[in-house]
């Protein structure tokens, strides 16, 4: 039985034969980044022209993104119970708790408004389409990048707006010990 490894890396999973380690860096190879029409005959060449496979898959898809958004959005639910009960008193400690807490909270109710016009936002696949399946497929696969970067970029606000209330927290814990 051959023994094989998969390195993830920040360009994608490749599978390597622990074997032919020695010429690692030639014998890897850059993922390519596919444009939507590229990404359509990509699927095609690997499910064929089932059209209803294609489908489901971009469906996945987004039910994927959807699970991921909701999972941010309870982040984002936690981080404003926590300041409606606690943030007037670490708010009341100092300018700095104040000034970090209310940072903090601009960034995760804008994490929040950008999931809910994104990944959150309910559009069904199978009401819009364009001239042909293909046309529409690749307005699925457009649909589904824009909603991905919406999820990237809430995320990234969340975690800022998440270090506003660390700041806070610490601010209020420095002040407690004098």
């Amino acid at each position: 039985m051959t023994e094989w490894w998969a390195v993830i890396s920040f360009r994608g999973v490749a599978r390597i034969d622990p074997a032919g380690l020695t010429g690692l860096s030639t014998s890897m190879r850059k993922l390519e980044k596919l444009t939507p029409e590229e990404e359509l005959e990509y699927l095609k060449r690997i499910h064929g022209d089932d059209n209803s496979k294609l489908f489901s898959l971009m469906f996945e898809c987004f039910s994927v993104l959807q699970n991921r958004a909701q999972m941010l959005l309870s982040l984002i639910i936690i981080c404003l119970t926590i300041t409606g009960f606690s943030g007037p008193k670490i708010a009341q400690s100092s300018s700095f708790s104040r000034l970090t807490l209310g940072y903090g909270l601009i960034f995760v109710l804008f994490s929040a408004l950008i999931l809910l016009m994104g990944p959150l936002q309910l559009r069904w696949g199978t009401r819009y389409r364009t001239g042909s399946i293909d046309d529409s497929l690749v307005a699925l696969i457009r649909r589904r990048n824009s909603r991905t970067m919406k999820y990237y970029i809430a995320g990234l606000l969340l975690m800022i707006g998440f270090s506003g209330y660390v700041g806070s927290v610490i601010g209020y814990l420095f002040i407690l010990e004098q």
